[in-house]
């Protein structure tokens, strides 16, 4: 393993994507900065090995040192231009009871990247797909190499060398350049992930909640495999639920810069699986249905939810229209994907029934689930059972998790190659995140978090006056 090679990427994606970050004009909190440039730049640093290819430039450790420097330089330029708006920030320590949670974490986390360092990629989805393109591509020098003449176009795998070259791109990186392996940029994204969840929690409820939240979260038994098994998915999670939660802050603020953020986030989701283009086109309805209701003009309504899918629109055609057809040099045929006979509906609601039976209640729920749902149906109970008014980050929640589970279902009526058991669970991580952020600004969770808050300032009251009873008192009186 090359640590030079690590750190190097490591500089690398921080600045393209704090360039990039720059370019939207946000006010982020510093562990969100930190956290998105990261995940942003392994992602669009994934085009770099795709760009030298296109300009029929040899993929070697060399190149890609050049290119990803040269990516870092031209995105660096925000962040000169806005050097003297930068400030330093400011840290607080966790809190004594945030410790067993953060010993926890360090500890699963531990196992996830020895994992992702120690053992090579397994999934079938990318072994036929995006790892063999990869491999290959670091033997040759060129992504149009000579695994294109092997029979890999099995009937069950086809479609895996027509996915999006960002992980063959992101897999080209970090074989050259840290270890043979790769996928140790799966690590890098998790862990900025995780960090950015964690702290964005502990602003909506007392951090001990927030802790047990993401305990629950990191307990997913599916969910955590895939922090370690290199595919599409986690990945496409992350960008998903960071565009869904500045979503609900564009609801609120209704800033532009936040709207073409949230498109931008959908776009990189899109970019990484291509379905999450059809979820976002559902989960625009969100905004436009608030801002109806706030008696917004129908032709601002119809401008912005343009603009809310733009994002996911362009990087899908960038992905299925240039990049795989360039650079995949076999015929494809899309339309052969998409159901022959739409006019049985039937299809649909059975997609939607299986979806519930054999993956959210079943008997396979609990070893691929773990006890999650439980846990979220519980909450959900106790808000309706104890009523109290809905906050709309609340509602948003759970609209956006009714969107990600009817989506599913439509696609399932759409693709007939889409099977609940494969690629129907791994799709609905999508939803997961979206539910903790529900729990989190549940009515039952809040009203606890408000005890533990007032008991905590209590706490502390009774500690000041015991430290101003250490000081020296003057007992004379005033002279008159």
């Amino acid at each position: 393993m090359s640590v030079t090679g690590l750190i190097f990427l490591l500089a690398a994606h921080f600045i393209t994507g704090a360039g990039i970050i720059r370019l939207f004009k946000l006010q982020l909190p510093a562990i969100a900065f930190a956290c998105f440039s990261i995940l942003i730049g392994v992602t669009i640093s994934s085009l770099v090995p795709c760009v030298l290819e296109l300009m029929h430039i040899p993929i070697v450790k060399s190149n890609i040192y050049i290119g990803l420097s040269v990516l870092a330089a031209i995105t660096s330029i925000p962040l000169i231009i806005g050097a003297k708006q930068m400030s330093i920030p400011k840290f607080s320590p966790p809190k004594i009871y945030e410790m067993p949670f953060l010993i926890v974490f360090t500890f699963l986390a531990l196992v996830s990247i020895w994992r992702c360092f120690y053992f090579p990629p397994t999934p079938r989805d990318v072994l036929t797909g995006a790892e063999v393109i990869a491999e290959y591509t670091v033997r040759e020098h060129t992504m149009i190499n000579s695994v294109f003449d092997i029979d890999v176009r099995l009937k069950s795998s086809a479609n895996n060398l027509f996915k999006s070259p960002f992980m063959t791109g992101i897999q080209i990186n970090y074989k050259l350049l840290v270890q043979p392996f790769g996928q140790l940029w799966l690590s890098v994204m998790f862990l900025s992930f995780s960090v950015w969840f964690y702290s964005t929690l502990r602003t909506i409820v007392h951090p001990f909640l927030a802790g047990v939240l993401v305990l629950i979260f990191f307990s997913i038994p599916d969910l955590f495999a895939y922090t370690y098994i290199i595919l599409y998915d986690y990945a496409s999670m992350v960008f998903f639920f960071g565009g869904f939660y500045y979503m609900t802050k564009y609801i609120e603020n209704k800033q532009t810069n936040y709207l073409l953020w949230i498109s931008f986030l959908f776009g990189l989701s899109t970019f990484i699986r291509s379905e999450s283009m059809i979820i976002v086109f559902f989960m625009s309805v969100v905004p436009m249905l608030y801002f109806y209701k706030s008696k917004m003009p129908i032709l601002q309504i119809a401008k912005t939810a343009l603009l809310f899918v733009s994002g996911s629109v362009i990087l899908f055609l960038l992905v299925n229209n240039i990049l795989v057809k360039l650079l995949i040099p076999l015929p494809s045929d899309p339309t052969s994907l998409i159901n022959s006979n739409l006019t049985d509906v039937s299809v649909l609601f059975k997609g939607l029934k299986d979806i519930v039976t054999e993956l959210i209640i079943s008997s396979r729920t609990v070893a691929v689930y773990a006890h999650f749902y439980f846990f979220f149906f519980a909450v959900v109970v106790m808000d309706v059972i104890w009523p109290r008014k809905y906050s709309r980050d609340s509602v948003i929640a759970l609209l956006g998790v009714l969107i990600v589970f009817l989506s599913f279902g439509i696609m399932c009526y759409i693709f007939p190659f889409f099977t609940i058991i494969n690629t129907v669970k791994r799709g609905l991580f999508k939803f997961i995140p979206i539910m903790v952020l529900y729990m989190a600004h549940s009515g039952i969770l809040q009203k606890v978090s408000d005890y533990l808050k007032r008991k905590e300032a209590g706490i502390s009251k009774k500690v000041t006056p015991a430290v101003a009873a250490t000081q020296p008192k003057n007992k004379g009186k005033k002279k008159k």
